[in-house]
């Protein structure tokens, strides 16, 4: 009964042991606390749970104030996806380890080079995660590129 009231304290007061978001929006209330950042996108839209309804999230611009993002899972794109402004923000997380995007390959596209020289500011990336339909030959290049990070191709094939 102790260790409940301790665990109903604390979740009252915004305390998050796990460091896990399932927004930006909601990563942005405790930055400092945040390492893994995991959004699911039905329709460009995420399903925001003070709202009650799918709503948009906060733009990528925010996600520099992230100081301690470690992963970030996009399962699916928002409506206004750019992946060089989404991979810039990104390059400003000198911790992140992991990059999962979970999309299709209509989605994201082939990374540009703008995108992937932000994405070469990232020393700590040690994995990455590209849709299934991405080209071998890109792959191969960009394998090259990012030497000291595990480049893994999804097998969604119904995302595409």
């Amino acid at each position: 009964m102790f260790l409940f009231s301790v665990v109903v304290a604390n979740a009252q007061n915004s305390f998050n042991p796990t460091g896990y978001a399932t927004s930006l929006r909601e990563a942005l209330k405790e930055p400092e606390n945040i390492s893994t950042v995991s959004v699911y996108y039905t329709r460009g839209m995420i399903f925001d749970i003070e709202q009650g309804k799918p709503a948009p999230d906060v733009s990528f611009d925010k996600l520099p104030e992230l100081s301690n993002l470690k992963t970030i899972r996009l399962n699916g794109a928002p409506v206004d996806f750019h992946q060089e402004t989404f991979f810039c923000n990104l390059s400003k997380l000198k911790q992140l380890e992991a990059l999962e995007l979970r999309m299709g390959f209509k989605q994201l596209g082939l990374l540009s080079e703008q995108s992937i020289k932000c994405l070469k500011k990232l020393k700590n990336l040690r994995r990455l995660n590209l849709p299934c339909q991405y080209p071998q030959e890109d792959y191969q290049k960009l394998q090259q590129l990012l030497p000291d990070c595990e480049i893994i191709i999804n097998l969604y094939p119904g995302l595409s």
